[in-house]
């Protein structure tokens, strides 16, 4: 009798064991299957500032994916114009899980003292390599490699968009802020030049001067949150 209740024992011992070795094993895969899809298909952004307004709107969220590096003109792209500090895997591991999980709001592993300049960016790409470009009250004209005429940047690019301009008092000195004036300058083979869709604030090329492609790291596809804001880009 004891040998019989001891064989059903080890047996449902066996059972329980192996149930939760399923399931640790099943979860196991699944946030690795997640963790990997956001990694290296579709990941979200949050977007903090006013620099994409008005068609993406300050805190919003967006899907980025980090297959397409090589933007069109018009493509808005997740940008990183400077240099990182590279955390070691488990902490960029445990930082994504962490972001993805509080909707881009907090991550256990902060990046160093110079952590604001290393946040990437949101901004429109509209010079491409080989172009000749001039900037002009905040609109962007351009003359594209082998052309003739200058054309502005709406009428090159398949992509609709929004800018915010406004005119400067009189009194305003033109050279403090985001400039709304440019000098000609032609674009090398690996040079984009990228703008905020908010012309009045926030850095950009003109800021930074001219963006390699090394410096993209994805094109932002679609605004999902806030629900009201949701718009494929």
């Amino acid at each position: 009798m004891f040998k019989d209740i001891y064989a059903i024992s080890y047996k449902m011992k066996r059972e329980l064991y192996h149930r939760i070795f399923t399931i640790v094993l099943s979860l196991i895969l699944c946030f690795a299957g997640i963790t990997l899809f956001i990694t290296f298909i579709l990941f979200p952004v949050r977007n903090v500032s006013e620099a994409m307004t008005p068609d993406i709107p300050e805190n919003s969220l967006e899907f980025v994916f980090p297959l397409l590096r090589t933007p069109k003109r018009g493509d808005v792209m997740l940008i990183q114009p400077y240099p990182v500090e590279n955390k070691s895997l488990p902490l960029r591991f445990a930082n994504l899980v962490c972001r993805f999980i509080t909707a881009q709001q907090w991550q256990p592993f902060p990046g160093d003292k110079n952590e604001n300049s290393s946040v990437p960016f949101i901004r429109r790409a509209i010079g491409m390599p080989g172009d000749t470009i001039y900037l002009d009250n905040y609109l962007l004209y351009i003359k594209p490699k082998n052309e003739n005429h200058f054309l502005t940047e709406f009428e090159l690019t398949q992509t609709k968009y929004d800018i915010t301009v406004a005119n400067a008092p009189v009194q305003w000195d033109k050279d403090l802020g985001a400039k709304g004036k440019m000098q000609e300058i032609v674009l090398g083979e690996d040079e984009y030049f990228v703008l905020c869709d908010n012309r009045l604030e926030s850095s950009d090329s003109r800021t930074w001067g001219v963006v390699r492609q090394a410096t993209f790291k994805g094109k932002v596809l679609l605004v999902y949150f806030p629900f009201n804001k949701f718009r494929l880009l």
